[in-house]
């Protein structure tokens, strides 16, 4: 082992010893904006998946498959950009990965205008943004949880990540609910793709400035510069920091070792666990931008223009959900809050399945809503816990293997279900095999899930 494998650095306890000031909700900001742009990137086609399929006379299976074909190319994104987060970059990739999205959208948005889409054309564009969603996802959220102390660090990541990309989900629909209304059909869905580019590069722009993670530069060796990027944050707080002692990390096999034999050996449980929970929280979170939108316009006849306000309310209440989900990470804790949220998300769904036939279709709406403040709440704090259990040198790596692994779930789900869309009878299997699913989530949780409260990101990721 050569000296050049250890670290001695007071560089990561300054980092969580900081107040926070105006630099940090600039971060929050800025990488927030990109899960954001995300999350209108995936319901502006959800939202507007009727209208969609109309425009192009697709059938059902090709209309429940472009949300799945998107998730396909956000597995590969995830997986192959998250891996490059570790190798070479945060900044690079969460670059990167933005420009990715708004080459695909920027497409899909003048074809739909000039009438030159088809089926085949849209699904490869929507695959071409999703592999840019993937890569976000690994570069994003690990930069963020690295700049972030640790006291406030579920809060942050939980609001940066899924506040934020299911707010983007409520303007997604809100702006596709708007457009419908004012502007011939195939202007109004593209032009709505073209207003998710015009936030895309104001978010590329405001990137500019953010700094490589100082995590990562002393993972690569390069202490000075990870110090010189610790001072400038430093210079941001109004007040006389404490004094700190520095600590030594092993880059060769300690905690902070990383790649992929590691973390299928070392960190095998954890893995397991990131992967149990993205697919159990992509299973129902994907179903409501496909499966949701065909039970109401099929089986409740409820149209196809209000679909999207509909899915604006429901999202609404995810944004809450997460919110108050995330600050209970850094409260009760990790594993209590993933617990709760997938528990009852599970055990609510079951009941929606039990009951539906029975109870008014407003009382199933309202039930909708209620049932997605969990969903969602369990889609967004799993993230904070996936990032704090593996090292910096494989945070990207790991994150971006979770991410696509748990893409299954939003791929198998729209046609495991396609066939029960069709009668009310159907929506018995569909919510009773959503709530199982979110339940199986809930018990990973139960057997692996550490509890890394308000832990540093060194300690959080010893086994």
């Amino acid at each position: 082992m050569s000296d050049e494998q250890k670290v001695v650095t007071d560089v990561t306890v300054r980092l969580d010893r900081m107040p926070l000031t105006r630099w940090h909700y600039y971060v929050l900001l800025i990488l927030g904006s990109g899960l954001f742009l995300e999350g209108f990137s995936v319901s502006i086609a959800g939202s507007q998946l009727g209208t969609i399929a109309k425009l192009l006379s697709l059938n059902t299976v090709q209309a429940l498959s472009v949300t799945p074909i998107f998730l396909i190319g956000e597995l590969f994104g995830a997986i192959i950009l998250g891996h490059l987060a570790d190798t070479s970059g945060r900044r690079m990739l969460f670059m990167t990965s933005l420009a990715i999205i708004m080459i695909g959208d920027v497409l899909v948005g003048v074809l739909f205008i000039v009438h030159g889409l088809n089926y085949y054309s849209l699904v490869t564009l929507r695959a071409i943004t999703g592999f840019g969603v993937g890569g976000e996802f690994g570069a994003s959220i690990a930069a963020l949880q690295e700049f972030t102390p640790a006291r406030v660090r579920g809060l942050f990541t939980g609001t940066g990540n899924a506040v934020l990309f299911d707010l983007g989900g409520v303007i997604a629909s809100l702006v596709a609910a708007a457009l419908l209304s004012i502007l011939p059909t195939s202007t109004a869905v593209g032009t709505a793709f073209l207003v998710g580019v015009v936030m895309a590069v104001a978010i590329y722009i405001g990137r500019l400035w953010l700094p490589e993670s100082p995590r990562y530069l002393l993972s690569k060796g390069r202490k000075a510069e990870a110090e010189k990027i610790v001072e400038m944050i430093e210079s941001h707080a109004n007040e006389k920091l404490p004094p700190v002692q520095p600590i030594e990390l092993d880059f060769s096999k300690g905690s902070e070792a990383g790649g992929y034999r590691r973390l299928f050996t070392t960190y095998r449980n954890r893995l397991i666990l990131a992967w149990t929970l993205n697919f159990t929280e992509t299973w129902p979170y994907y179903s409501a931008f496909s499966v949701i939108s065909f039970i109401l316009t099929k089986i409740f006849k409820f149209p196809g223009s209000r679909v999207a306000l509909l899915l604006a309310a429901i999202t609404g209440a995810g944004v809450v959900g997460v919110f108050v989900m995330s600050w209970a990470l850094d409260v009760i804790g990790r594993r209590p809050a993933i617990t709760l949220s997938y528990g009852l998300g599970g055990l609510l769904s079951i009941i929606i399945g039990l009951i539906v036939r029975s109870i008014s279709f407003d009382a199933f709406l309202a039930l909708l809503v209620i049932l997605y403040f969990f969903v969602y709440a369990a889609a967004g704090i799993l993230y904070p816990q996936i990032g704090e259990m593996f090292p910096t040198k494989a945070r990207g790596s790991a994150m971006g293997t979770a991410v696509g692994f748990g893409r299954l779930g939003g791929i198998i789900a729209p046609f495991a279900l396609a066939a029960y869309v069709n009668t009310i009878g159907g929506l018995l299997p569909i919510f009773v095999i959503t709530g199982i699913v979110m339940l199986i989530g809930a018990l990973a949780e139960i057997a692996l899930g550490p509890e890394l409260k308000k832990k540093s990101l060194e300690e959080a990721a010893k086994v």
